[in-house]
């Protein structure tokens, strides 16, 4: 018994800790960026929108621009499958050369939490008339923690 409690305290540390964010960035014009963010873990699925906004943040001052305007933003949530806890108990028998064999088991699917954010980024600079309204890219940094 004590080694089934260890096991699940292995699985739940592997819930945590065993999930990533991963952002794919894709160029449409000078001033244009497709940001994809797909975050798995219960660490970091909560972090998905936060590390977009960072992200479009960075890539506005990096390439020259001031502020920064989110347009056909998506989210989702759900969940993946990452593993497979299974406990059991056999028993046998042998007789002569013959075996026999019976026992039970279980299996407990374990299902780590999904966050997805697409975003097309515009950018602009500080007097054009789009950045009107729009993030300031500095102060969201700020923010954010940089």
């Amino acid at each position: 018994m004590r080694w089934s409690a260890l096991a699940l305290t292995c699985a739940g540390l592997g819930l945590l800790l065993g999930g990533c964010i991963r952002t794919q960035e894709l160029a449409l014009a000078p001033n244009v960026v497709r940001l994809d963010t797909q975050a798995s873990g219960m660490l970091f699925a909560g972090q998905a929108s936060t590390h977009t906004q960072k992200r479009a943040a960075q890539l506005t001052l990096q390439n020259g621009y001031t502020h920064f305007r989110f347009d056909q933003a998506q989210v989702s949530q759900g969940s993946q499958l990452t593993g497979v806890y299974s406990s059991g108990q056999a028993n046998a028998t042998r007789f002569g050369n013959n075996v026999s064999a019976f026992g039970t088991s279980s299996s407990t699917p374990i299902y780590a939490p999904t966050a997805n954010v697409g975003a097309t980024v515009y950018m602009f600079h500080a007097n054009e008339p789009g950045a009107q309204g729009a993030f300031d890219a500095a102060d969201m940094l700020k923010r954010l923690g940089n």
